[in-house]
């Protein structure tokens, strides 16, 4: 059974998802305003590092993912419950096999990205800003 976070809103979703939107949004209204900003480098250092965070961290939820789709079907059989697919003559087993390997393919992509953001946000690192109107 999911752990569900009631809140005055009535929002009756998992802690989790609730969490995820946030952070969703955050980095649509990040992407906004860094659109609407005027080029800085320690923008550009500072928003590298928060990309390379994230990436981090949506691995890990990625990973963790993937072991639960992977396991769910002996969740939901040890629930008393049945898994069923919307689509007649598929199997949900077989459906859950694939999500699970499209999890890890997910996990490897964001590896390679968390990679390429972390060599942006080191190189980023190597220049400096000189004011020479003084």
């Amino acid at each position: 059974m999911p752990t569900t976070t009631n809140t005055s809103n009535g929002d009756s979703r998992s802690a989790a998802v609730q969490h995820a939107e946030q952070g969703a949004d955050s980095w649509e209204a990040a992407a906004g305003a860094q659109r609407a900003a005027v080029p800085e480098h320690g923008e550009f250092y500072a928003l590298a590092a928060e990309l390379v965070a994230t990436l981090r961290h949506l691995d890990a939820l990625a990973e963790v993912l993937s072991v639960q789709v992977a396991g769910y079907g002996r969740v939901v059989a040890a629930g008393g419950r049945v898994l069923r697919d919307d689509e007649p003559g598929h199997d949900p087993a077989e459906r859950l096999a694939i999500a699970s390997s499209w999890a890890a393919q997910l996990r490897h992509l964001l590896g390679q990205a968390e990679r390429a953001g972390n060599r942006f946000w080191s190189e980023g690192g190597h220049i400096g800003v000189e004011d020479v109107t003084r």
